[in-house]
């Protein structure tokens, strides 16, 4: 199980510079890449999309590639050229000496004109490996929590199961106590059993129980697949539903509560669902 937050770095250095990969990872129901940087290569840029698209498949990220070349990268020579000929100018129409940061604007920046493209690969390979790597300890990370919620949810069936075996015995008892109280003597068998047979099927929840358990099963089988995604989101929504209808035939406090503390569970399930990658 892969997590869809991560971030990882890259760098890689030659004579000319360096050049440092930077990219940050979190959830989307897509993949969103966004990349920033000063390469001045729209095609070369739409590769690094593509290669990042490929390695994370899901989420939303940021790349951000930073050039630092050696000696800060200065264009004299562009330099020297535009100010000469913004000067020139300037002598011409009698205007004010452009400066320096005038000419660098002129020229197109202050960097060389090169291409980074054989550092900037191995970098971002290596600022993606990070990611991956993070997105792995992620991942497990909320396999554990993941595994541990359906261990509860387990518990909660069950009691659940057995609060609703209790809480007909106890409606018995309570309502033939209440009929005996208004009509002043013993309450016949027939009428007992009738009304308890109206109680019973207003509150019953033997079906709800049983798809809430085949959920549960499948949600040990999904845990363990490889890619469970928006499969887990589905089936989270499902047990919700389950849960939902058991709550609103509920009629007892104990069993709401227990009712309550499951959709809590399942809320948490939904959430965590949705950083999967």
């Amino acid at each position: 199980m892969l997590s869809m937050t991560g971030f990882g770095t890259g760098q890689a250095t030659d004579p000319r510079g360096e050049v440092r990969v930077q990219i940050a990872s979190v959830n989307n129901r897509a993949c969103q890449v966004s990349l920033k940087s000063d390469l001045g290569d729209p095609a070369l840029e739409d590769e690094l999309r593509q290669q990042v698209r490929a390695a994370l498949g899901r989420g939303s990220i940021t790349v951000h590639i930073q050039i630092q070349p050696a000696g800060g990268g200065l264009d004299r020579a562009g330099l020297t050229a535009a100010w000469t000929a913004l000067a020139a100018l300037a002598q011409e129409l009698g205007a004010p000496v452009p400066t320096l940061e005038e000419a660098a604007r002129v020229s197109g920046g202050r960097r060389e004109s090169t291409s980074w493209a054989d550092l900037v690969r191995p970098a971002l390979a290596q600022a993606l490996v990070a990611v991956q790597a993070a997105r792995a300890r992620e991942g497990a990370a909320l396999l554990a929590a993941f595994q541990a919620q359906a261990a509860r949810l387990r518990e909660l069936h069950g009691a659940i199961a057995v609060r609703a075996v209790v809480r007909s015995d106890l409606y018995r008892t309570s309502l033939q106590t209440r009929l005996e109280e208004v009509v002043g003597a013993a309450v016949a068998p027939e009428i007992l059993v009738r009304e308890l047979a109206l109680y019973a099927e207003r509150i019953e929840i033997t079906e709800e129980l049983v798809r809430l358990a085949t959920h549960l099963d499948a949600l040990d089988g999904l845990l363990v697949a490889p890619d469970p995604g928006k499969r887990l989101e589905f089936l989270a929504q499902e047990i919700g539903r389950e849960i939902n209808t058991t709550g609103a035939k509920a009629n007892d406090a104990p069993l709401a509560a227990l009712v309550i503390e499951a959709k809590v569970v399942v809320d948490q399930i939904k959430e965590q669902a949705a950083n999967i990658a």
